[in-house]
């Protein structure tokens, strides 16, 4: 186990600045996500912390050692890449033996730790197959194993799920829950799917533009937190919006001199009939209504034209379908005109300038 550590580091691919001055601490033993668009940092990120794609600027430290200038064999560190970067022509065994081999291990030691990954990733009955005998997620835990044999103190793993199919990358994302529990070991874990953040992660990294900061920074700056703090207290607009599936409905407030109001899909309610008690009331019309299972997903279309979308279990409401939009205060939150987070369920004169309740 180990925890990392950056300084004020920098990373530049010419006069192109990709991170600056991150400060970021990765707690040890915990699973942690980096998460964010495209072209964020965060692969860029994941590299440094291997020493594939060393800082430009500032220090990084493991356990309070300074490895920014440390070749990556040094590093107590294990990489899961995205395409699994598996050898076709070995069998399942050697795939996983090949590290241990070139680090010198001995026959006995390496035969033992292959039994023991290959038990836990559940491919001890493979293990004489070669990878083209084998499915998508067969191949991951290959490359999940070979890792796990270093007994390293750092996992890296950049989008290592993004080639399975969705029901194999939903049950994937569970064995590595389980699987960081057991060893207790730190993991890094890159994605761009949000989704795949919030199911796993202990601690969420959230970037744009190569920035992270705790909560109170510009807009453009996101946070770090748990994903239920992510999730219900958002710093800004960026990170309400990027977590949670639909994103989160962010309009001007009426009158409010920049400042706007953003309510979740799901915190909405629909109705026939208007309810006591709302904050929030407009009357709207479904534009198109999508079953999810157990959710439906509606677009609706506000009186002023304005569409938003919500996710309910009302299964009595159908496309073309008039109904009031209606959300409590506490599920109402705040932005200022730039964009932070003000609050949610008031201010008082915040809650009063949303109007409509009357329309």
């Amino acid at each position: 186990m180990a925890q990392i550590v950056f300084d004020k580091v920098g990373k530049s691919f010419g006069n192109i600045k990709v991170i600056e001055d991150l400060d970021l601490t990765i707690e040890d033993g915990k699973f942690t996500v980096l998460v964010g668009s495209s072209g964020c940092g965060k692969t860029t990120l994941l590299r440094m912390i291997a020493g594939i794609g060393p800082a430009t600027s500032g220090h990084i430290y493991m356990d309070g050692k300074d490895i920014t200038h440390q070749p990556p064999e040094k590093r107590d560190i294990a990489m899961v890449f995205q395409n699994y970067a598996i050898y076709p022509t070995m069998s399942v065994r050697e795939n996983i033996e090949f590290g241990l081999k070139n680090k010198k291990v001995p026959k006995e030691e390496r035969d033992r730790r292959i039994k023991e990954y290959a038990e836990i990733v559940g491919m001890t009955p493979y293990l004489d197959r070669k990878p083209s005998d084998l499915s998508g997620g067969q191949r991951q835990r290959i490359a999940l194993a070979r890792a796990m044999v270093k007994k390293p103190s750092v996992f890296l793993m950049d989008e290592p799920l993004s080639n399975l199919d969705a029901k194999l990358r939903a049950a994937m994302r569970v064995e590595l829950i389980e699987l960081q529990r057991r060893l207790g070991t730190t993991f890094v874990y890159v994605t761009h799917d949000q989704i795949e953040a919030m199911s796993m992660a202990d601690s969420i990294v959230l970037m744009e533009k190569g920035k992270i900061q705790q909560i109170g920074g510009i807009a453009d700056i996101v946070l770090i937190g748990t994903p239920e703090e992510i999730y219900h207290e958002p710093a800004n607009v960026f990170a309400a919006q990027f977590i949670g599936t639909p994103p989160m409905n962010v309009l001007p407030l009426q009158n409010g001199n920049g400042i706007s109001f953003g309510i979740r899909p799901e915190s909405i309610q629909l109705d026939a009939e208007r309810k006591p008690g709302m904050a929030y009331i407009r009357k709207g019309h479904i534009v198109t209504r999508e079953m999810l299972g157990a959710e439906i997903q509606f677009k609706v279309r506000l009186s002023d034209g304005v569409t938003i979308m919500v996710k309910s279990n009302r299964e009595d409401i159908r496309e073309d379908q008039d109904v009031f939009v209606m959300a409590e205060a506490k599920r109402i939150h705040f932005f200022g005109e730039d964009g932070l987070h003000l609050g949610h369920g008031g201010p008082e004169n915040l809650m009063q300038q949303l109007g409509g309740s009357n329309e």
